[in-house]
This record gives structure tokens, C-alpha cells and sequence, in this order.
């Protein structure tokens, strides 16, 4: 009797220090896990403010104390491409898709590859990125996808792209304006000119779509029409270097 006592009371001190351990390792997890997110979370702040160095440091950091975490690889990748070092930032981004990054890895690394024309890649990233149909940002993939493919020159499948994006998104004007420049490309200065009136008449003081219209009218033959788009976006804008870009050329056209 007094045998089994002791392994009964042996078991317990075992389980009780297993226990112990446990717990320790938990606890001790847990502070790693919070240190790194307190790193990660002060290198985004300083991302924000254009802070780089400081986004550095903080990132890294967070990186040497819970490596391979895929959100705080993607940071680092910016950063690095903010820096200008577009093989660096790809590395990074490799590293974070190896880590299982998600859907917004994919599409910024995207992104990166257009930047650096490897067209084929990008698409192959984009793709990835939109087959997840939780991923909220699917306006600006389907954006940069008709960008890889606008690089290719497969300009019909570019629109296709340009309008799902626009469809997904249809307050942000950007797909709008990567559609028309396609048009010029594809030498339907017309198409082009429509489109950007199209975007200034629902928003009259978006320059990007006023100098798309200002250059595709120097192929059309009508610019007449853009001294009343000048004078609209100069009642509008609250951008005072807007507004004095305006009046120059308002001033240029009377000559």
C-alpha cells in the first residue's frame, strides 16, 4: 500500500511539474509574441511618417525576436522598397509567401514585379492573390493585373481587368484612368477623351483625369472643350498649386 502511495505521490509531483512547464512555456510564448508586435506595431507608425531608419530598426527587431512572421516580412519588404532597393523588397516578399503570407502579400509583390517589368510573374502573383475571394483589396489587384498585362500588350484583357476593378470599386477613379491611358494606347484618342470626361464630370478637380484630357484633345482637335474643364477645376480644387497650375494654362490656351 505504502508502494503505491509513493508512485501515486511521485505521479503527481511529475504531472504537476509537467504542468509547470507548460504553463512557463506559455507564458513565455506569449511575452515573445508581445514583444514582437510591439516592435512591428512601432515600425508601421514609423513607416507612416516616412520615419525609415526608425522602420527599420523596429521591423527587424520584431523579425529577430518571432521570425517568419509573414506580415511583419511584407513590412520589411516595403520599407525596402521605399528605400529603392527593389531586390531586397523581393527577397523579403518571397520570404513572407514562404511564411504563408496572405492575399495582400501577394498583391503587393505584384506590384513590385510590374515596377521591375517582369510582367509574367506579376500576373502569376495577382492571380493568387484574387482566387481568395475574403481578400477585401481585389479593386487594386484587378488595377495591377491590368498593368502586368498592359506591359504585355495584351491591351483587350487589360480593360476587362481595368472595368472589374472599377466595378469593385466604383468611387475610385484610379481603374478609370489606367483604362483610358490603355485607349491612347491602342490609338482610340476618342474613347480616351470620353472617359476622362466621364471622371471630370463626377469630379472636377481630379488633375490626373484634366491632363489625360488635355494631352488626348491635342490628337482629337478639341480643345476648346478643356478651357471649361480648366475653369471648373479651378472653382473647385482647394489645392492652391492646383489652382495656380490651372490659371497657367487656362492662360496658355487664350493666347
Amino acid at each position: 500500500m505504502k508502494h503505491i502511495q509513493l508512485l501515486t505521490t511521485i505521479f503527481l509531483l511529475v504531472f504537476l511539474a509537467g504542468c509547470q512547464s507548460s504553463e512557463e512555456s506559455k507564458k513565455e510564448a506569449m511575452d515573445i509574441e508581445k514583444r514582437a508586435s510591439f516592435h512591428y506595431r512601432l515600425g508601421i507608425d514609423a513607416l507612416h511618417k516616412g520615419l525609415l531608419p526608425k522602420a527599420f530598426e523596429e521591423l527587424l527587431l520584431s523579425e529577430q525576436i518571432s521570425p517568419n512572421q509573414p506580415e511583419t516580412l511584407d513590412a520589411i519588404a516595403y520599407a525596402w522598397r521605399v528605400r529603392g532597393d527593389n531586390k531586397q523588397a523581393e527577397k523579403y516578399y518571397e520570404s513572407a509567401i514562404e511564411s504563408n503570407a496572405s492575399s495582400a502579400t501577394r498583391n503587393n509583390y505584384g506590384s513590385l514585379l510590374i515596377e521591375m517589368g517582369e510582367y509574367e510573374r506579376a500576373i502569376t502573383q495577382l492571380k493568387i492573390a484574387l482566387e481568395d475571394p475574403r481578400y477585401r483589396n481585389q479593386a487594386l489587384a484587378f488595377t495591377n493585373l491590368g498593368d502586368a498585362q498592359t506591359g504585355l500588350k495584351k491591351y483587350d484583357d487589360a480593360i476587362k481587368s481595368y472595368r472589374k476593378a472599377h466595378m469593385l470599386a466604383q468611387d475610385w477613379t484610379h481603374p478609370q484612368l489606367r483604362e483610358a491611358q490603355t485607349y491612347i494606347q491602342l490609338e482610340r484618342p476618342n474613347y480616351a477623351q470620353a472617359l476622362y470626361e466621364t471622371i471630370l464630370r463626377k469630379e472636377p478637380a481630379n488633375q490626373q483625369a484634366l491632363i489625360g484630357l488635355m494631352q488626348v484633345t491635342e490628337k482629337t482637335g478639341e480643345q476648346k472643350i478643356v478651357r471649361q474643364y480648366l475653369q471648373n477645376f479651378i472653382e473647385k480644387t482647394p489645392d492652391e498649386l492646383q489652382k495656380a497650375w490651372a490659371k497657367d494654362e487656362l492662360a496658355h490656351l487664350k493666347k
